[in-house]
């Protein structure tokens, strides 16, 4: 099966920023096309009934599910300010832990380069994620 990167990564996007948490994507073997599934959408397409039927819809990943949470940030930060990784981690073990690091990126000038690790790192997973799932992008 073949489908857009593209599609993906906003489907993708769709779960992780869905505030119910319940926000699900799927992408279809057939076609290659994602649905989505939130009681916050007004569906003016419904749904397949058969949505659920894991051999004819793959359900797209969490963010989490790929490894793109604080693994993502540790590896940011172990390439780029290794001396401070210690900083880094013990910032994460407490609330307000993003918002901390968005300061910490600020000050060093550094927003820019985790902007640009953050998207090729999510995209190389999102590639590695179809590649295990027999989807050709």
């Amino acid at each position: 099966m073949t489908a857009n990167i593209s599609d993906i990564e906003l489907g993708i996007e769709f779960i992780r920023s869905d505030f119910t948490g319940d926000g699900e994507a799927f992408l279809s073997v057939a076609t290659g096309e994602v649905f989505y599934r939130s009681e916050y959408i007004d569906e003016e397409n419904p749904l397949p009934n058969d949505i659920d039927d894991q051999t004819k819809y793959l359900p797209l990943p969490h963010k989490r599910d790929l490894d793109l949470g604080a693994v993502l940030v540790f590896d940011f930060v172990e390439q780029q300010r290794p001396d401070e990784y210690a900083e880094i981690r013990a910032m994460f073990r407490k609330k307000g832990a993003y918002r901390r690091f968005s300061d910490w990126l600020d000050r060093h000038n550094l927003l820019d380069d985790w902007y640009r690790f953050k998207n090729e790192t999510t995209k190389q997973a999102i590639i590695a994620w179809c590649k295990d799932n027999g989807v050709d992008v």
